[in-house]
């Protein structure tokens, strides 16, 4: 099934609007298409880039590193002043993103670590002021669940893929090969956002981006 998100031509012509990223990172992004590996979209890390900006986060937790890109856009998003905690459990990718790290001169300012999200999670100091979310659609709500209580009062959990293709949204029972996926974040979204602690917004960029803000 195609995308039923957005619009190609939308896309495109938005696309053009923006100003060009960072060389580096526009390589970056390229390349993980090229290579298959998961990247946040244009828009998506656009947006990313811009919630970076207006909170000015002092520490992030990004869950589901791949090969860096959206860290390191959070990063760029900040002012290159975040503290940023990624976590990932492929090994390859996990010393791809280091690398890229590196090659950004971002290596002091984000910490990569590879193992297990949900052990890891539970062992890190409370005090996170941004959450990006970036992991199997079936483990959203587990790892909100996680990071919740590492998040400071009126601080952002971000959880990407939350539309899947459209899928989330179509009236009746998806296909049997997505059903299970498509339940488990109608579920999560409706959590979300019947949940007087939060106030989320379900935006329609890139496969669907949740932005919550846990209230004061």
């Amino acid at each position: 099934m195609d995308n039923q998100i957005t619009y190609p031509y939308i896309e495109e012509y938005l696309n053009a609007l923006q100003m060009p990223e960072d060389g580096f990172l526009r390589e970056l992004e390229v390349f993980c298409r090229k290579e298959n590996i998961p990247a946040a979209t244009p828009p998506t890390a656009r947006l990313l880039y811009l919630l970076a900006a207006i909170c000015h986060p002092k520490r992030i937790l990004e869950i589901g590193t791949a090969a860096g890109y959206s860290a390191l856009t959070m990063y760029a998003g900040s002012g290159k002043a975040a503290q940023i905690v990624t976590i990932e459990k492929d090994e390859e990718r996990f010393l791809l993103a280091r690398q890229n790290f590196r090659r950004f001169d971002a290596i002091d300012k984000i910490k990569p670590i590879c193992g297990d999200a949900e052990e890891i999670i539970e062992s890190l100091e409370p005090g996170f002021d941004m959450v990006f979310i970036d992991a199997a659609k079936g483990a959203s709500q587990r790892f909100f669940d996680l990071a919740l209580p590492k998040v400071a009062t009126g601080g952002l959990i971000v959880t990407d893929n939350v539309l899947y293709g459209g899928r989330t949204a179509m009236p009746g029972e998806p296909e049997h090969k997505h059903r299970t996926g498509v339940r488990a974040m109608r579920e999560y979204l409706s959590f979300l956002c019947h949940n007087p602690k939060f106030h989320t917004s379900v935006l329609s960029v890139g496969d669907g981006v949740a932005v919550t803000l846990i209230r004061k």
